[in-house]
């Protein structure tokens, strides 16, 4: 409900033409000791019938919940992709910043995670049905030592990844 009403009020007063489009989801999940909401705001601007640029501001919030175990963590990404489009798929390349999680523990307080920088290559084609998407990544996330509360004896740490996903809309 309140993300409905929220993307269509960020339409109302951010798109000024087709060639521009915005979207708002939220994500949640709750059950015994945990909770988790998910923010996702993406912008998309058509450049040209082959060409668009997409940011996005990703924010999340998470809270497990075990007696003196308790804890919270808030996160916070940016990402810019350039997305080529052919008839059978898209591919882009992107590169995103996750400034530092915010970790509050109730024995120690609160303590910032290292920031990361990531570099991402993308391809998305047509699923099974009309409305599946078929999705490869190839990410490296870089993590930056010196950004963090904690004393880490390592100024970079990387970490590649390759993700396989399959989304249906419904």
């Amino acid at each position: 409900m309140f993300s409905e009403k929220t993307e269509a009020w960020l339409k109302k007063h951010l798109e000024v033409s087709k060639q521009f489009a915005v979207s708002l989801t939220k994500n949640k999940i709750k059950f015994n000791g945990c909770q988790q909401k998910d923010y996702k705001l993406s912008m998309s601007l058509q450049l040209s019938d082959n060409t668009s640029v997409e940011t996005l501001a990703l924010y999340g919030r998470g809270v497990l919940e075990f007696g003196v175990f308790n804890q919270r963590v808030t996160s916070r990404s940016y990402e810019v992709i350039s997305w080529w489009h052919n008839e059978d798929f898209r591919y882009g390349i992107a590169t995103g910043l996750r400034p530092a999680h915010d970790l509050d523990l109730p024995m120690s307080g609160s303590l910032a995670l290292p920031d990361s920088r990531t570099l991402s290559v993308y391809l998305e084609t047509d699923g099974f049905k009309e409305d599946h998407v078929l999705s490869f990544a190839m990410r490296r996330e870089t993590w930056l030592g010196n950004t963090s509360d904690l004393a880490l004896n390592w100024d970079k740490s990387y970490d590649n990844q390759l993700q396989l996903g399959y989304r249906i809309s419904f």
